[in-house]
């Protein structure tokens, strides 16, 4: 692995994380609209979604947040294309803790890119002992997120019952945590 100046992570020769710009907006925006019903079933967010310049919108504050280190935002590039993105939602800076989250083109699921991507991003910030515990909240019913959390080497913590209000319905959440032995 090896980062550059804008913190690009390097996974593999064919997979690496990208500082978000706004040049990846239309492909972004093009790969949230084919996996809107399948995002939707997880997430809230997909519904706002509704054009390029939502996307890039969004890009534009991920930006300010990762320059800011309240949040970081990755574009997962696969042999150069946009596939998905990869963050801290939120960084607790006192108690060294990060909070993931992630989406991955539901057309190249299955690859193990967002398995090799969390691994690595989780190893940068451990390594560079910024982030002492990570933590995945995801929906039970999210069973490839919930394998993801287990592949990465994170630990169930719990469930937190209706934890999430979405589509009118709300959800448990499972929490897994992982936890770093460099701080």
């Amino acid at each position: 692995m090896e980062t550059n100046e804008q913190e690009n992570l390097y996974v593999n020769k064919h997979i690496y994380l990208k500082s978000p710009i706004r040049e990846y907006a239309g492909k972004l925006y093009n790969i949230i609209n084919v996996n809107r019903d399948y995002f939707s079933q997880f997430m809230a967010w997909p519904k706002f979604v509704t054009n390029e310049t939502d996307t890039a919108n969004f890009l534009d504050k991920c930006v300010a947040e990762h320059q800011k280190n309240i949040a970081k935002t990755y574009v997962i590039l696969h042999d150069d294309d946009p596939v998905g993105l990869l963050s801290f939602n939120q960084i607790d800076k006192a108690n060294k803790t990060a909070y993931i989250g992630y989406w991955l083109d539901s057309r190249v699921q299955g690859k193990g890119i967002m398995t090799q991507a969390i691994k690595v991003l989780t190893n940068f910030y451990a390594e560079h002992r910024i982030i002492k515990r990570f933590v995945i909240k995801c929906s039970v019913d999210n069973s490839k997120s919930n394998q993801v959390a287990k592949r990465c080497g994170f630990s169930y913590e719990g469930t937190l019952k209706q934890a999430e209000y979405l589509n009118g319905i709300y959800h448990d959440q499972n929490i897994y945590g992982l936890i770093s032995s460099y701080l």
